[in-house]
């Protein structure tokens, strides 16, 4: 099981009387139309303005059947950002190598971009919720550690082997520079994205590479030994 699926597993369940149950075909199917209508009714009129009522109107089901799949409104955005979450695992390498230089980091920070400029508008519904809900600000924080953590697992693999600068605080750096990444993305694609046409994850991924290599110290092109 994924990271990504321990942090969610809890969540993803359909419960039959007091049991939790596997969700078969024709369950999956309605558990996505009704992830699909409460996608649609956040972004419309807002996280707080929905109510779990309205969710099962929009899909077309009962609120019994809402509530089969699905606990409250927080239940319903986990799940969505689960799916998106999986997705991009599924397809990208978000873990950051230092040994692989800067290619590597522009792959892992163009896929990282990836998530915020293919689904805006499920980070802008991420966004508001976490400031209103406790349990899943505390979900997008975890979510926000793992990545910290890659990050400053390789600063401390490259300081041993003398790659980057020996004064840098490695936690704190890694924060810096997740933190970093995290609020350029949310700006540029999601909250006040530029006239125009926003930039490309791979033009994304170029300028904050060459952003973190400076502030590390390491300066390279092409794939370093750090032992």
């Amino acid at each position: 099981m994924s990271i990504i699926d321990r942090i969610f597993a809890e969540r993803a369940v359909r419960r039959d009387g007091g049991r939790e149950v596997p969700a078969g075909p024709r369950a999956q199917r309605t558990r996505n139309t009704i992830l699909q209508a409460a996608l649609r009714l956040f972004l419309e009129q807002g996280y707080q303005r929905t109510t779990m009522a309205e969710v099962a109107a929009a899909a077309g089901v009962s609120l019994g059947a809402v509530y089969q799949y699905f606990r409250d409104r927080s239940d319903l955005v986990a799940a969505i950002i689960q799916a998106g979450l999986r997705t991009l695992v599924s397809r990208s390498d978000i873990t950051w190598r230092i040994v692989e230089g800067r290619p590597g980091l522009e792959r892992v920070l163009t896929n990282y971009a990836s998530g915020y400029a293919e689904a805006p508008e499920v980070a802008r519904v991420w966004d508001e919720v976490c400031h209103v809900d406790d349990d899943l600000a505390e979900l997008r924080r975890t979510l926000g550690r793992v990545f910290e953590r890659t990050i400053e697992s390789e600063l401390r693999r490259a300081q041993r082997a003398g790659t980057v600068r020996p004064d840098l605080d490695p936690r704190s750096a890694a924060r810096a520079l997740a933190g970093m990444a995290d609020r350029y993305c949310y700006v540029t694609y999601v909250f006040d994205p530029p006239d125009g046409a926003a930039p490309s994850p791979e033009e994304t991924g170029r300028l904050l590479a060459g952003l973190w290599l400076n502030a590390v110290g390491l300066e390279v092109d092409e794939p370093v030994d750090v032992g």
